[in-house]
């Protein structure tokens, strides 16, 4: 397999969607890069692999390969005179992180494929797949470069994506561009999810009255994508051919909707179900940074309540709610000729509907 795209992170949402996408649209071979510690870790992840990939294996136009980015090498079994081509997208993308693991796996693990890019001869570029939140809390315009470290963070996977970015910028050596992703919410304009997020998790929070009050101010856009238009820009940046380069996979402010708006679409769409109609659930009333905290810390102490959980899911991305940004996003239209906003209302709201027809992924079987 001499001329290879590695994906990192092979078996995640956006590695397995983007293998799909290069073999059917280019002639490149793929090996995907899965995290597995045991033989039976990687016997139990390889597997589904084998039979969603079948024909790509058996005509050797993909392989699959692993190990941990915490090993000293976790690339050792690849060839790097094979590759071409890095997708980086290993990461541990939750917002309640830990700081080790966040710095261990997103920091280090960045820093060690950066080390084995820079041993292939043949690579032409590596994408990093980042996060549009490794701005931090600063507001106003974000611009498609690289970030100064003058913004505090909400926590530690958007301090850590910063971090890695910071890694990646500083390898002058290398052909690297930074790709800066939003909230990934559905598959498609039509609603379907198929992996769920702190996003989700939020609505179906709603759904069931377990907040009350929620943070934020009222006019913060927010941020969606799916995953079609995040796997078409990323496929438009490959084929560009250009490195050195940053991209916000994004849409500006003005094709969001707001937090309020959310609030209000998300409300009037559970209304049309009648266990949420039963229920009563009132909307929540809005907290300031200072009470949301008060409410998190007093919550501390009761953390096996179903609603002190609620309250310890949010808190992670809550300082995010306040602070009201724009992206910048010129360098992604300039290589993407089809870029286009969807409604962010309807978006959202069929978003929502699929949840609640679901019961966020419980009665799929039920849903044409």
């Amino acid at each position: 397999m001499s001329n290879s795209i590695l994906i990192t992170g092979g078996n995640g949402y956006l590695g397995l969607r983007l293998a799909q996408a290069l073999l059917q649209q280019t002639d490149y071979s793929v090996q995907l890069w899965i995290h597995w510690s045991t033989d039976e870790d990687r016997k139990a992840k390889s597997e589904p692999l084998n039979e969603i990939f079948k024909e790509a294996i058996s005509d050797e136009r993909l392989t699959i390969c692993g190990g941990e980015l915490s090993s000293e090498k976790p690339f050792g079994e690849i060839d790097p005179a094979t590759i071409k081509q890095i997708i980086h997208s290993a990461a541990v993308t939750r917002f309640t992180v830990e700081e080790d693991v966040a710095n261990n796996v997103n920091v280090e693990g960045t820093k060690k494929m950066l080390d084995f890019a820079g041993r292939c001869p043949n690579l032409e570029a590596i994408q990093l797949l980042s996060t549009v939140y490794a701005s931090g809390l600063r507001t106003g315009m974000v611009k498609e470069e690289i970030l100064s470290a003058g913004s505090l963070f909400s926590n530690h996977y958007e301090r850590s994506k910063w971090e890695s970015e910071l890694l990646a910028s500083q390898r002058k050596d290398l052909p690297v561009n930074i790709i800066r992703i939003s909230t990934l919410i559905s598959d498609d304009p039509s609603g379907v999810v198929s992996q769920q997020n702190a996003f989700h998790n939020t609505l179906k929070l709603f759904y069931y009255g377990l907040l009350s009050l929620f943070p934020g101010e009222k006019n913060t856009p927010l941020y969606f994508v799916t995953g079609d238009f995040v796997v078409d820009a990323i496929m438009a940046i490959f084929n560009c051919k250009q490195t050195g380069k940053i991209y916000h996979v994004c849409h500006r402010a003005s094709d969001t909707a707001t937090l309020e708006q959310l609030v209000d679409s998300v409300f009037d769409t559970f209304g049309a179900y009648p266990d949420f109609k039963v229920r009563r659930v009132m909307k929540p009333l809005w907290a300031d940074v200072e009470s949301f905290q008060l409410l998190n810390d007093g919550m501390g102490s009761l953390s096996g309540g179903v609603v002190a959980q609620a309250v310890s899911s949010v808190a992670p991305f809550s300082r995010q709610l306040f602070a009201a940004k724009d992206f910048d996003n010129s360098n992604l239209r300039s290589v993407m000729p089809s870029y286009s906003a969807p409604d962010p209302l309807m978006l959202i709201n069929n978003t929502a509907r699929y949840l609640a027809d679901t019961k966020w992924g419980r009665q799929m079987q039920h849903v044409h």
